[in-house]
C-alpha cells in the first residue's frame, strides 16, 4: 500500500508493517495506525509514521542503544490489550525529541512504546513508579548515555 508522508512523500509500505495502537498515543488518542519506517540516511534511529495523518512522525530508537540496562517493569493487565502475555514476544521503542541543538537530544523513558509484532498492536505505557523521566539526554555529557551506531 502507498501511504503519503510529509517527510518522505508518498512510500510504499507492505500492509502486514501496519501497527495499530487502539488506545493512541499520548496527545494523539484519535491517531491509531503507524508504520515503523527506517531512517533513509541509516544510523539507530527510525521513523514512527502515523498513515491518518501525513504531517505526523515521531523519532524513534531502541532504548538499549544508548542505555544498555533500560528496563521496564509490566503487568499482564498493562500489555493483555495489544495481546502480548509475555514481553519477551515484543520490542520496545522510545520517542526521540531532536532540538535545534542535536547534543541536546533526548528520548521518553518515561513512556516507552510496546509493541506487538505477531499481532501488529502497539500500546505506550507510563512508567510511572520507574524512576525513569520523559526527557533523558541521549548524547554523551559527564553522566548521559551515547548512542552506538
Amino acid at each position: 500500500m502507498k501511504i503519503a508522508t510529509t517527510r518522505f512523500g508518498d512510500v510504499d509500505v507492505p500492509e502486514s508493517e501496519v501497527y495499530s495502537f487502539p488506545e493512541g498515543i499520548l496527545g494523539f488518542s484519535d491517531i491509531r495506525q503507524y508504520v515503523v519506517l527506517n531512517n533513509p540516511k541509516g544510523g539507530p534511529f527510525q521513523w514512527l509514521q502515523s498513515l491518518e495523518l501525513p504531517s505526523l512522525a515521531f523519532v524513534v530508537c531502541d532504548p538499549r542503544i544508548f542505555m544498555s540496562d533500560y528496563k521496564i517493569k509490566v503487568k499482564e493487565e498493562d500489555i493483555s490489550s495489544i495481546k502480548l502475555y509475555d514481553i519477551a514476544g515484543g520490542f520496545v521503542l522510545v520517542i526521540v525529541t531532536v532540538p535545534k541543538d542535536p547534543m541536546e537530544m533526548t528520548a521518553n523513558l518515561l513512556g516507552p512504546l510496546i509493541f506487538n509484532p505477531k499481532e501488529k498492536l502497539a500500546k505506550q505505557l507510563v512508567l510511572s513508579e520507574s524512576g525513569y523521566t520523559t526527557k533523558h539526554k541521549i548524547l554523551k555529557g559527564d553522566e548521559q548515555g551515547s548512542v552506538k551506531d
